[in-house]
């Protein structure tokens, strides 16, 4: 007789593959007994089953590669706990480049690794071959090997996995639909299935490829889709070696591991389709999909080639199963935006089972705890606009993930699809201009412009791209002359109300009460004292304040405000992102240009730093704020969107003269990046806090009414642990810094760099580093000394590290 489903549990999850079994291992190997999870049909039976079980260690980001090296640790201890071996054999991995910048890549991600204690190491052709003799070397450059990686049968670890949540008092019931999420008063409260209804304190989505339509239900966007993907299995080789490492050629397509005396070999697709366009079909369970044998043969004969036993060796199993895949190739793991108690773990990107034990603790502990265990910015459910979630972008976007898995993961690589989408009252203009567009949250915005005669279109490279020498020229323009930027993408919120200056004072870490017509740069804190970001506001009323938010976070931003209005509290929240065109205008000519063409006086005491007014431009009606994200002269000025195109001639018109020139996000990047200016989910997230950023200027907590977190800011900042944000800049003139590369202090590694550009002003490659202090002392003192370097493509690059910027440090020229 089938047992009974409880009518309340404190936490459900849906869904018996890889992550809904882990997230019910670890809350209740952590104490929470009282869990339930439901299945459709049968464990795994979605697409975990049918997984090709890879578990690598090395991931794309820190908190990805934090749930794969943990991964490890539970494969080598769980069958001690459970008894159920998970089949994982630790092999080793080689990745091979048959390309120069397909080696620096690898040579990338060893140096990426020595941030985690991850052994990685260089492999010459000839050592490769030994070690995987069935390889054709021709092409082959080198590669890198990992000798913690290996495989793990998909279906024996979520099983090990459910068994140890049952051990610890899990329930786990299979044949049971959940219908629906039950909602009350903004909070989920349970679940209605086909085997009644369950009241709970939480639910967690764990549905795989179900999840985005069990999130819709709910207005939770899951931005995932099913794609298909191959994999074929030879028949059994004679003499293949059992030990034979995991083999990946990316740009081969294709990867290769010893499966049971045969080879399993299966393909990143150079062109990728999207599953289940009009929906799952109900009675899915451990199926597979037709074989198209076009769809895999240009994969195919590069497989053949690389590996030539394949042309005479027979395939036995010609498979094709579905995987969701995310819009922008990150997971998608937290809670959802609009709905309290109701978390997601989705659209991991076939790394489900190298990430699906580390992915699943993240989110069991983020449920215990209340909040983040670590920085999961990049994965936050809020990033994902609604448009984002629908399916006829997520049928365009989702497969390009796919075919980017293996592709090359350039620098500031730009997606295909689904583009021109958003564009600002710039745009045409701006395209007619030379302008290469790059996209952010839908939005077209310059990436850098085009001299006569060049195409407006990325090159990439792990060097000096196409755009590099015009971008330089960009930063000279705002630097000794006049530049131009589109600002319109930037988020604006309108906060309004009688009590919308107190609501700002409780948010908010600078002082809002200052008249109107100031502005002021502020942060916003969660209650442990962490940035949950940072935002200009600028007073244009008594009841009236304009949020200014980054692209990529500002639905974000708006959600974590409207979240913090008390009941009762007259605060009216608007996005009026798309009310106005915004052009950045900067540089020591600046204020001579913006003369030329307005009826204000711009001097230093009329219009100083962090003010607002109105004024006109040419003939139309504008308000501009004195700030400079690029650490110049600066002004950004507003302009509704009718008269955007006029204000942007009369603009042009009046910097010729003067050196004006239009730049791009490239140049501004290296500007701030020079001047060390910080930016959220890149320099600083919820994790670190204001004094590790250097940003306490910006924290009031004597104001008379508190902010959020200040407590706990000022806890942190008399404990003053680390790391610290410090300023870098390389000692040679050819590298370049890109991101995430280890700093290395007296040769030990002490942190890594968040951001990094070239510096026009400079001469050599910068970035922005995140410092920890030796021994686990604490404090900035001391942490400049030392012989600092950067390890890029496993050479150690000689780096001056500094505990200002190395650009304007007192802020002269912005202030002038």
């Amino acid at each position: 007789m089938a047992k009974q489903i409880p009518s309340h549990a404190q936490v459900v999850i849906i869904g018996g593959g890889i992550h809904g079994c882990s997230v019910a291992y670890h809350l209740a190997k952590e104490g929470w007994k009282d869990v339930v999870l439901l299945e459709r049909k049968q464990l795994t039976s979605g697409t975990t089953w049918h997984a090709a079980g890879l578990v690598g260690q090395l991931q794309g980001s820190h908190a990805t590669t934090t749930f794969a090296k943990y991964g490890i640790d539970l494969l080598e201890e769980i069958e001690a706990e459970t008894g159920q071996n998970p089949g994982y054999r630790r092999s080793g991995s080689i990745s091979i480049a048959v390309n120069d910048e397909r080696h620096a890549e690898l040579k990338r991600k060893a140096d990426f690794a020595r941030l985690f204690g991850i052994e990685a190491h260089a492999m010459s052709t000839e050592e490769i071959r030994e070690r995987w003799p069935l390889m054709n070397p021709e092409g082959v450059l080198g590669g890198i090997y990992m000798p913690s990686d290996g495989s793990a049968n998909p279906i024996d670890l979520t099983t090990a996995l459910a068994k140890g949540a049952r051990m610890h008092g899990a329930q786990i019931f299979e044949h049971i639909k959940v219908e629906e999420v039950l909602l009350e008063n903004g909070k989920a409260a349970g679940v209605r299935t086909s085997k009644g209804t369950i009241r709970a304190d939480v639910v967690v989505n764990c549905g795989g490829m179900w999840a985005r339509d069990l999130g819709r239900q709910s207005g939770v966007g899951v931005p995932i889709h099913a794609c298909e993907h191959y994999y074929l299995v030879t028949e059994a080789i004679p003499d293949l070696p059992a030990d034979l490492p995991v083999l990946r050629s990316y740009c081969d397509g294709t990867y290769w591991k010893e499966d049971a005396g045969k080879l399993l070999f299966g393909f990143a697709h150079f062109h990728a389709k999207a599953w289940a366009k009009d929906g799952i079909p109900e009675e899915f369970e451990f199926d597979s999909l037709p074989f198209v044998e076009d769809d895999v043969m240009d994969v195919l004969e590069l497989a053949m080639n690389r590996v030539p036993l394949l042309q005479e060796t027979g395939i036995r199993t010609f498979f094709n199963g579905p995987e969701s895949y995310s819009y922008d190739g990150r997971f998608t793991l937290g809670q959802a935006p609009d709905i309290n108690n109701y978390y997601v773990l989705a659209g991991v990107n076939s790394t489900g089972i190298q990430s699906g034990p580390g992915a699943g603790r993240a989110l069991a502990q983020w449920i215990m705890k209340g909040h983040p265990p670590i920085d999961l910015s990049e994965m936050d459910p809020a990033r994902c606009e609604e448009f984002q979630a629908r399916d006829p972008y997520l049928r365009e976007r989702c497969p390009e993930t796919l075919v980017l898995t293996y592709a090359m993961h350039w620098p500031n690589r730009q997606r295909e699809t689904a583009r021109n989408l958003r564009r600002t009252p710039f745009h045409h203009a701006l395209k007619a201009r030379g302008a290469c567009f790059a996209e952010a949250q839908g939005w077209e915005r310059p990436g850098w412009f085009a001299r006569e005669g060049m195409t407006p279109e990325y090159e990439y490279s792990f060097y000096r791209q196409n755009w590099f020498d015009c971008a330089q020229e960009e930063q000279k323009a705002a630097r000794d002359a006049v530049a131009m930027i589109d600002y319109s993408m930037l988020g604006k919120l309108m906060v309004e109300g009688r009590d919308a200056e107190s609501f700002l004072q409780r948010v908010c870490t600078n002082d809002m009460a200052m008249p109107a017509g100031k502005v002021a740069y502020t942060l916003m804190l969660n209650a442990r004292g962490g940035i949950e970001s940072d935002v200009t506001v600028a007073r244009h009323g008594n009841d009236a304040f304009m949020v200014m938010s980054s692209i990529s976070h500002t639905r974000r931003d708006y959600l974590h405000l409207r979240d913090q209005i008390a009941e009762g509290e007259d605060v009216r929240l608007r996005d009026v992102t798309s009310a106005y065109g915004v052009l950045g205008l900067m540089g020591p000519k600046s204020r001579e240009v913006l003369a030329e063409v307005s009826d204000i006086d711009l001097s230093n005491e009329a219009f100083p730093f962090n003010s607002l007014q109105r004024f006109y431009v040419g003939h139309a009606e504008v308000f501009a704020q004195r700030l400079s994200y690029s650490g110049e002269l600066g002004w950004e000025i507003f302009v509704t969107p009718d008269f955007a195109e006029h204000v942007f001639e009369v603009l042009e018109a009046a910097g010729k003269p003067h050196g004006l020139r239009l730049i791009g996000g490239e140049a501004l990047n290296a500007l701030r990046i020079e001047k060390g200016f910080v930016h959220w989910g890149h320099d600083m997230a919820y994790t670190e806090a204001p004094h590790q950023i250097g940003l306490s200027f910006a924290c009031k907590p004597k104001k008379s009414i508190p902010f959020i977190g200040r407590d706990a800011y000022l806890a942190r900042k008399e404990e003053n642990k680390g790391p610290f944000l410090l300023y870098l800049k390389l000692d040679e003139s050819e590298p370049l810094l890109h991101h995430n590369e280890p700093v290395l202090r007296d040769g030990q590694v002490a942190g890594y760099v968040t951001a990094g550009a070239y510096g026009a002003t400079i001469g050599s490659a910068v970035g922005l580093c995140l410092i920890s202090p030796a021994d686990g002392s604490n404090g900035k003192a001391g942490l400049a000394e030392g012989q600092y370097s950067v390890l890029v493509e496993g050479r150690e690059v000689p780096a001056t590290v500094s505990l200002q910027p190395f650009y304007d440090p007192k802020n002269a020229r912005m202030l002038g």
